[in-house]
C-alpha cells in the first residue's frame, strides 16, 4: 500500500508571507517524498474562485487519498467550503510556525468551521522541511490509504470455519461495512479438485520454479508430503487468480492440517495473506497489517505468559511468510498431525504490532498492542514469537478476557497504533488498545 497525498496552498494578497506560499508548498512536497510518501503537488496557492476552481481541476485528475492544506498566511475561509464543493477528500491541516503570517490563527479558525459543518480533519503545526512533519503527515493520510485499499480486497474463504470454533463465526455484512473488504465463498471441492489435477511431474516442476521463494533450509517432510503441500499451493495460487483474490482462510483443521501451510507461506511472499482454520477476520487482519507493513504477517495462538520476564509466547503451526525469519528454516510435518510441510522458523526480533479482529455487526471490535519481539528458540512447533511489552502481561491477559477479545492474533513489524485507531475510527469499529 502506498500513502497517497495531495497538496495544495492557500494564501491571501494582502498578508505578510504570501510571497512565500508558493515555496513553502513546494519545500512541504518535497520534503514528503524524500520520506517515501507518493504526494501529487498541485503547484496551486489558492486565494480567489478561480484559484480554487484551478485547484479543484488538478486535484480531479490525481490519485490520493488524503488532501494536505499548506496555509501560508490568515486567508478567507469559504475558498475552503467552495474547494469542498469539487473536491471532498479527507483533510490534513498544515500551519507553519511565524508570529506575522496568521498561518496558526487561519488553522484555528478552519478547524472551527470544519467542526461546525461536520467535517473531520487532522493538523500539523511545523516548518515546511520538518521531517517529523512529513512522517506525521504520513501516519494521517496511511488509515485513508488503508481504507481505499480495502476496499478493493477479496478474501476467498475455502470450506467454511472449524467446528468447534464459534468465536471465529464471521459477518460477512460487518466486514465490508467495517473493512471495506468483501468475502468471496469457495466450496472445498474446486480447491480438491485442482489438487487432484495436478500431476507429480507438475507439482514437482512447480516446486522448483518456487524455491527461489525459499532461503536455504531443512526437510524433514517426506517428499510424497512436500508433493502434495505443492498440489495445495497450486490450486490455492489458481483459485487467487481465477477469484482475483488477495487474501485466503481455508479450514485446515483437521483434515488439511500442514497440507496448505507451505503454499500459505509461498503466497504470503508473493503479497497473498492466509489465515488458519477458516478464521476469516483473522485474514482481513493479516491483509490490514500487510498493506500497513508491506512485509508477511505471522499469524499465531496466544499461548503462554511469563510473569517474570513480562513476555508473552505466540505461535501456530508453521505457515508464515519465510522474509520474516529470524534463524533457520524447516520444513517439516505439522505437529500432531505429522502430515505436510509447515515451515517452522522464529520471528526476528525488533518492534512488532499484534491485531485481533472479531466480533458482528456493532460488536465488530478491534484489538492492538504493541511490544518488542525477543530472540527465542523453537518454544513451540512452528513460528513462534515472544514479545516483550511495557504493559504488565498479567493486566494483558485481564484485558483480553474482558474486552471478549479472543485467541488469535496476528503480528506485524512496525509499530501502527495511530495508523489502526484512526481506521477504527473512521470505519466505526469498537477500538480497544493497552
Amino acid at each position: 500500500m502506498k500513502t497517497r497525498i495531495a497538496a495544495v496552498g492557500i494564501a491571501h494578497p494582502f498578508e505578510v508571507g504570501y510571497d512565500q506560499a508558493g515555496s513553502l508548498l513546494s519545500t512541504t512536497v518535497r520534503t514528503l517524498l524524500e520520506q517515501g510518501v507518493e504526494c501529487f503537488d498541485t503547484g496551486i496557492v489558492m486565494e480567489d474562485l478561480d484559484t480554487v476552481k484551478k485547484a479543484a481541476e488538478a486535484l480531479k485528475t490525481a490519485d490520493f487519498d488524503a488532501l494536505l492544506l499548506c496555509i501560508a498566511t490568515w486567508s478567507e475561509d469559504h475558498h475552503l467550503l467552495d474547494l469542498l464543493s469539487y473536491v471532498d477528500k479527507p483533510i490534513i491541516l498544515r500551519a507553519y510556525p511565524a508570529f506575522d503570517t496568521g498561518s496558526l490563527c487561519m488553522a484555528h479558525q478552519v478547524g472551527a468551521v470544519f467542526t461546525d459543518i461536520g467535517k473531520s480533519y487532522d493538523f500539523i503545526y511545523g516548518e515546511p522541511d520538518d521531517r517529523e512533519c512529513a512522517l506525521k503527515a504520513k501516519a494521517l493520510a496511511a488509515p485513508y490509504s488503508l481504507a481505499e485499499a480495502m476496499s478493493h480486497v477479496r478474501l476467498g474463504t475455502i470450506g467454511g470455519r472449524v467446528k468447534g470454533m464459534t468465536e471465529i463465526a464471521y459477518d460477512e455484512f460487518a466486514i465490508k461495512e467495517k473493512t471495506g473488504a468483501r468475502i468471496v465463498n469457495i466450496d472445498e471441492k474446486e480447491m480438491l479438485e485442482k489438487v487432484s489435477g495436478m500431476s507429480d511431474e507438475e507439482a514437482e516442476k512447480l516446486f522448483i520454479e518456487k524455491k527461489k521463494l525459499i532461503p536455504p533450509c531443512s526437510i524433514s517432510s517426506t517428499s510424497e508430503g512436500l508433493r502434495e503441500s505443492v498440489k495445495f499451493y497450486g490450486a490455492l495460487k489458481s483459485l487467487c487468480q481465477e477469484y482475483d483474490l488477495q487474501a485466503l482462510a481455508v479450514k485446515c483443521y483437521t483434515t488439511f492440517m500442514g497440507k496448505v501451510c507451505l503454499g500459505y507461506s509461498l503466497l504470503a511472499e508473493e503479497g497473498i495473506m492466509g489465515s488458519c482454520e477458516g478464521d476469516v477476520t483473522s485474514g482481513i487482519a493479516m491483509t490490514m497489517l500487510y498493506e500497513l507493513s508491506g512485509r508477511p504477517v505471522n499469524n499465531t495462538d496466544l499461548l503462554y505468559l511469563d510473569n517474570e520476564k513480562n513476555t508473552i509466547l505466540f505461535s501456530h503451526c508453521g505457515s508464515s511468510g519465510f522474509s520474516i525469519a529470524g534463524g533457520e528454516i524447516e520444513l517439516a510435518p505439522v505437529r500432531l498431525a505429522e502430515t505436510g510441510v509447515c515451515c517452522k522458523f522464529v520471528m526476528a526480533p525488533g518492534k512488532v504490532t499484534a491485531l485481533n479482529l472479531c466480533g458482528h455487526g456493532e460488536k465488530f471490535r478491534m484489538a492492538v498492542m504493541t511490544g518488542e519481539a525477543v530472540p527465542c528458540g523453537m518454544e513451540f512447533p512452528g513460528n513462534p514469537v515472544v514479545v516483550r511489552f511495557d504493559a504488565d502481561v498479567e493486566d494483558i491477559n485481564q484485558w483480553i478476557i474482558r474486552n471478549g477479545i479472543g485467541h488469535h492474533w496476528m503480528i506485524c513489524y512496525g509499530d501502527f497504533r495511530q495508523e489502526l485507531k484512526r481506521f477504527a475510527e473512521i470505519k466505526g469499529i469498537v477500538y480497544n488498545e493497552i
